[in-house]
């Protein structure tokens, strides 16, 4: 028996501008439904740091991708290590409530971006991973009750991609819940419609949200798929052809504003005449000053910190949170055109996930990262 040689069918990686690159804090592995495909297809799942390949035979048996004729997509789940995930990354205004939600993602629309320094193949739209990604969760057993003015009708429950009907039932209003049994069907996004009027748009999974952040699905194409997939997003074409493909998730950092308090303990200093700058190549030209870096003001009038006597400054601009923020940003309090020569600079540290509060007077609220300096 000869050996079997696979190749790449598609990768799949979860980014964050928050470590710079790979997101350490996501988990990417196949839902059950999406193993038992793999195996029908003979393809191996991966683990990767970024996330996950998916290899198919190289030396295909006759047909066989040829066959792949379905309209499920490869769907895999996206589980957090770190309960403080949400509070370094850009949520877009869009925090869904993790007991009934999660974020979900997949290629059906073609966004090709520059992404942490690379041109990429997202899984979203440029900028705004998370902007529309929240979906309600629902078991592969559930009832609803449809808010339609409708007195009768059919109620469908369709693929979205290709439309497929999936399950079906007659409907009467009766003002209860209908029982719906999609035991049979496998995990990933769905639409329930009352004749032609969309009711609800869900995520069907017996996991509970809780246990999930969120999922990616991987449409493949075919002869199923093919047709209604845009054509950089196919990993297999219409004849049965692989076209490799990486698939990115690029979460971007949270940004604050940042604060510093500035202690006196021995109350002897005056640092109403230093100034404090973040030097950066790398930040947005929002909030720059002349000289390439993000400026901070100082506030009037800071109340005393223990008895002690503070200086307050904070960024005109929001600022990236980041795991290594002195590979980016450089941050020192120095005396300013008035302060005498022999002053010295001092080094900053800074602003961590965990130390934000919300702006005063911001609508829609934004958040300020608090940081306490004693000199």
């Amino acid at each position: 028996m000869g050996i079997m040689q696979y190749e790449v069918l598609f990768r799949v990686e979860c980014l964050h501008e928050y470590f710079g690159g790979a997101c350490r804090s996501l988990h990417l592995s196949p839902t059950e439904d999406c193993r038992q495909m793999l195996d029908r297809y003979r393809m191996l799942f991966q683990s990767t740091r970024e996330g996950g390949a998916v290899y198919c035979l190289k030396q295909s048996p006759p047909d066989l991708l040829r066959r792949f004729d379905e309209a499920a997509a490869f769907t895999f789940a996206l589980t957090s290590s770190d309960p403080a995930l949400d509070n370094y990354t850009d949520l877009d205004g869009n925090r869904a409530d993790p007991t009934e939600n999660i974020y979900y993602f997949d290629n059906t629309v073609d966004h090709q971006s520059e992404a942490l320094g690379k041109q990429r193949r997202l899984l979203h739209p440029y900028g705004k991973p998370l902007g529309n990604a929240a979906l309600p969760v629902r078991p592969k057993l559930f009832g609803f009750t449809p808010t339609s003015k409708l007195e009768e009708g059919h109620l469908r429950v369709l693929e979205p991609l290709s439309r497929q009907v999936v399950w079906q039932c007659p409907y009467q209003r009766k003002n209860a819940p209908v029982r719906l049994d999609l035991r049979r069907v496998p995990e990933g996004r769905y639409s329930l419609y009352l004749n032609d009027e969309s009711l609800i748009s869900f995520f069907l999974t017996d996991r509970t949200p809780s246990r999930l952040w969120g999922a990616v699905s991987i449409y493949a194409g075919g002869p199923q798929e093919a047709g209604h997939l845009p054509e950089n997003c196919r990993v297999i074409d219409g004849a049965g052809v692989v076209q490799s493909k990486t698939f990115s998730l690029a979460l971007t950092s949270r940004k604050t504003f940042w604060r510093y308090y500035i202690i006196d303990s021995g109350g002897k200093q005056d640092f109403s005449h230093y100034e404090l700058t973040a030097e950066s190549s790398k930040l947005p030209s929002q909030g720059r000053a002349a000289d390439n870096a993000v400026s901070f003001s100082l506030m009037p009038e800071a109340a005393p910190v223990h008895g002690h006597p503070t200086w307050v400054f904070e960024s005109k601009a929001p600022l990236p949170l980041l795991l290594s923020p002195g590979d980016e940003l450089s941050l020192s309090l120095r005396p300013g055109k008035n302060g005498r020569k022999r002053e010295r600079a001092i080094r900053l540290p800074y602003a961590q996930p965990g130390s934000m509060v919300i702006k005063e007077g911001t609508e829609p609220r934004q958040f300020c990262s608090e940081i306490f300096v004693y000199v």
